[in-house]
């Protein structure tokens, strides 16, 4: 595309504007979570001011995140609601440029926007999140380490599954382990007193226990094996096993894939997962549908300025939200595609600003 005068002095009016409201957003934002949220576990728990810094440094990318379609809805409607009040949209028309060709780079950049966002949530934004859940639990909840509730993993690979007593989820320790699994018809069984995982050998380590195989039948023990230390027989690893009680944002669409895929082979119903990744794809891209309802939306108000502008657009934001919420519980609940609950509140909105883009006077 060959950038002309008008698309080159639009894109920076856009640019200009998209950041002051990026950087407003992204302040108020994480000034009114750490007055309301983060202010009482900050105090009660004597975190160092060092450490709330790390965590809001980490915390960043995903704020960018939630404000960055609202900031871009903004934007839009700020450069675009200037150049209708000052009849520079009428000027251009007069002249022969039609609307399409007049928003085309606002339009382009919304797309771009969108495709930065789901790269940058895919790379930067998952790895963030995760490093701010880890500064989240270590330092602003009592003694995480205690926490060492019991779990099952079924059908792991090889047919095993495993019981685990109680289990430390930080340290990736258990104890009282069970194992099972049936091979030719006979039962494998393990015991064992301890259960961890070892970074360097990237594998599940068996202690103290004993490993036994009864005849097909179960009728008399076929061999007894004595565990001093082992790997476990089987070979999932803990990002994969724990996936599925982590929080979407901590992982990439890639990550969720494979947890889909793994719930699918356990028979654990995945529907919830399916729209967490759809949605991986559908919230970035509504940073392009905004543009579509922003033009439109900021010809028709001329008068009002910035304040007109910004309340449209939390207004505009408070109704995407409310439609999102739904298509999601309805998808969560198994009453829509997932990928159709994901993108339901995309496709009304896009449906919505490209009709009024086309019946904009012109």
């Amino acid at each position: 595309m060959r950038l002309t005068t008008i698309d080159k002095y639009l894109g920076r009016r856009l640019v200009s504007a998209l950041l002051r409201t990026l950087v407003a957003l992204v302040a108020v934002f994480m000034l009114i979570d750490l007055l309301t949220h983060r202010r009482g576990q900050i105090m009660r728990m004597d975190v160092s001011w060092g450490v709330v810094g790390q965590y809001y440094l980490a915390y960043l990318p995903w704020v960018v995140f939630q404000v960055a379609p609202l900031s871009m809805l903004v934007a839009v409607l700020m450069v675009m609601g200037e150049a209708a009040q000052t009849n520079e949209v009428t000027a251009a028309l007069a002249g022969g440029i039609s609307l399409r060709r007049f928003s085309r780079v606002l339009l382009v950049a919304g797309l771009l926007f969108s495709i930065a966002l789901f790269a940058a949530e895919e790379t930067v934004g998952a790895y963030a999140a995760q490093h701010a859940e880890r500064i989240e639990r270590n330092n602003f909840s009592r003694n995480p380490d205690s926490e060492r509730a019991g779990l099952t993993w079924a059908r792991l690979s090889d047919g095993w599954t495993c019981h685990v007593l109680k289990f430390n989820r930080v340290a990736l320790t258990g104890e009282g382990v069970l194992l099972h699994a049936v091979r030719d018809g006979a039962m494998q069984h393990i015991e064992a007193r301890r259960i961890y995982w070892d970074e360097t050998r990237n594998q599940w380590i068996l202690e103290d226990g004993h490993w036994l195989v009864f005849s097909p039948g179960g009728a008399s023990l076929a061999s007894q094996q004595r565990i001093t230390q082992m790997p476990a027989p089987f070979s999932e690893r803990p990002e994969l096993l724990f996936a599925m009680d982590k929080p979407p944002e901590t992982q990439t669409a890639r990550g969720l894939a494979a947890v889909v895929r793994h719930a699918a082979r356990i028979g654990v119903p995945a529907q919830r997962l399916l729209v967490d990744f759809h949605t991986k794809f559908s919230q970035p891209a509504i940073a392009f549908v905004m543009v579509w309802l922003a033009i439109p939306f900021a010809i028709r108000v001329r008068r009002g300025g910035v304040a007109i502008g910004f309340g449209a657009s939390v207004a505009i934001a408070l109704v995407y939200l409310t439609l999102f919420g739904i298509g999601v519980t309805l998808g969560d609940g198994g009453r829509l595609a997932p990928v159709l609950a994901a993108w339901l509140a995309n496709l009304i909105f896009l449906a919505a600003g490209i009709t009024l883009f086309l019946k904009t006077p012109t």
